[in-house]
């Protein structure tokens, strides 16, 4: 079927009419969406006739992006395949060609590839996928994207759009970052030993998740009957035993999150640091128990030669068998297919059993449509389309194939993914930088004190939500 509709858009692209009227439109086919099993929201862009026109997506190759995002062929893997599928419908649907383009996997040369088209009207991007913090209050006090609010043929009420953005990041009716399926989720797991789990004789997990009783006390409690010195030399290395192993840094950002603590939130279009709460100090203290006293946890720093991303092997590997519960981003999911360790994986554990939602905080980046992209209507459409036929097409593959079938052992945790991905939100703080997202380690490193490291902090945080609200404002009032 990829491979027909594809020759059908060649097809349709071999035959430009040059016409400068205004694109022919008929009816969405209703056929179309069921063939392709539709079982949310569908869309309503029309069929139209753009005479091959090109769209331009400009990357960042970075994260799920660098695999999950294009495809040039049909070459039998299923995601592949579905990515070519869903880019073909696509192209068919609107006579258009889409292509991409990347300047690598950091955001500095990207973001000045923008400016630079922009500032000379150079109509090159269509749209931008961008990085999820690499400081993007530029992107908008720059003038180089546009309001998501002004592009046409988008409708943000449906089921494949991320509502998490719209309410946390816009400001002054200004939304210049959007998020729909077409963005995956990138969001951070719990693996569990299922073999410790039986062993220790300790309570399951599924069930605990199942009961609303998945909570941070209950893997505390857990992790510390788990931790053993194997060689018994008395020390704790590398070598022993642990109910917790993780990267220690950024992504403890996700534990504060998950706990349904933010560190901004928006209300009336004003981002306002909540930090300072009772709940922040307990997560602390939470985290400091976990992480800092007796044996129970093993952690490192983030660097290239423990990051399996980057080539690189953690001092404590899942496949050693030696590691209760393992705190890992879930886009690192493939490097476990090989591992002979029967696991599970588990959404974050919530605050407490009063929560009622387990909630995953949304590493990906975001979709902007650059200034200087002429065809707001095309880049609408586009857009609207990539959502759905992503969210039909390539979440399924991604899900069922590569994490359901080819990682989980297990139709639990099929059902535990629901969850993982069924509750994805943004928290602006997060995505404004470090000073925000290393709140959790950064207070730990300097004592645990989080009043203290709070009132050194607070002017920094102030300044640079003060400068993210200002550069809205300033957008609004510049009519951009």
């Amino acid at each position: 079927m990829a491979l027909c509709l594809v020759f059908v858009s060649i097809a349709a692209c071999a035959s430009e009419n040059g016409s400068n009227e205004t694109p022919g439109e008929t009816t969405v086919s209703e056929t179309t969406a069921q063939a392709a099993g539709d079982t949310g929201d569908m869309h309503q862009i029309a069929e139209s006739d753009y005479a091959c026109e090109e769209f331009m997506i400009l990357y960042i190759d970075w994260s799920l992006i660098s695999d999950y995002y294009f495809s040039d062929e049909a070459n039998g893997d299923a995601v592949n395949d579905a990515i070519f599928d869903r880019t073909a419908r696509i192209e068919e649907h609107l006579n258009i060609d889409i292509n991409s383009y990347t300047l690598g996997n950091t955001d500095t040369p990207q973001f000045n590839e923008i400016k630079k088209t922009v500032y000379a009207g150079d109509d090159v991007y269509d749209l931008a996928l961008i990085h999820n913090s690499s400081d993007i209050t530029k992107y908008v006090s720059d003038g180089v994207v546009k309001n998501w609010n002004d592009i046409p043929q988008i409708d943000m009420t449906k089921s494949y759009w991320n509502e998490s953005v719209q309410r946390n990041m816009k400001v002054e009716g200004v939304l210049a970052f959007a998020s729909n399926d077409f963005i995956l989720p990138d969001v951070n797991s719990i693996f569990f030993n299922k073999l410790l789990i039986e062993n220790l004789t300790l309570e399951d997990p599924y069930t605990l998740v199942d009961d609303g009783e998945w909570t941070w006390e209950q893997l505390i409690k857990m992790a510390e009957s788990a931790s053993a010195d194997i060689n018994g030399d008395g020390i704790f290395d590398e070598n022993d035993q642990y109910g917790f192993v993780g990267e220690y840094g950024w992504q403890l950002a996700s534990v504060v999150t998950g706990c349904g603590q933010y560190t901004i939130q928006t209300d009336d279009g004003q981002p306002q640091i909540v930090l300072n709460t009772e709940k922040m100090v307990s997560i602390i203290d939470m985290a400091d128990t976990l992480l800092n006293e007796g044996n129970t946890s093993f952690t490192w720093p983030f660097s290239q030669a423990t990051d399996p991303n980057m080539g690189g092997t953690p001092p404590v590997s899942f496949d050693s068998g030696r590691a209760l519960f393992y705190y890992v981003p879930l886009s690192l999911a493939p490097v476990f297919r090989a591992t002979e360790v029967e696991f599970g994986i588990l959404p974050m554990p919530k605050f407490d059993r009063s929560q009622t939602d387990y909630i995953s905080l949304n590493w990906a980046g975001f979709m902007c449509v650059p200034a200087s992209a002429d065809n707001t209507e095309l880049v609408g459409k586009t857009v609207e389309l990539l959502g759905y036929w992503n969210g039909q097409l390539v979440i399924p593959a991604f899900y069922d194939i590569l994490l359901g079938q080819k990682i989980s052992r297990d139709t639990e945790s099929q059902e535990m993914l629901d969850i993982l991905f069924g509750n994805t939100v943004y928290d602006l703080g997060v995505n404004l930088g470090s000073e925000f997202y290393m709140v959790l380690p950064w207070t730990l490193d300097a004592g645990g004190n989080f009043a203290s490291y709070y009132e050194k902090k607070i002017k920094t945080l102030e300044k640079i939500v003060e400068d993210y609200n200002k550069a809205h404002i300033e957008f609004e009032e510049a009519g951009a």
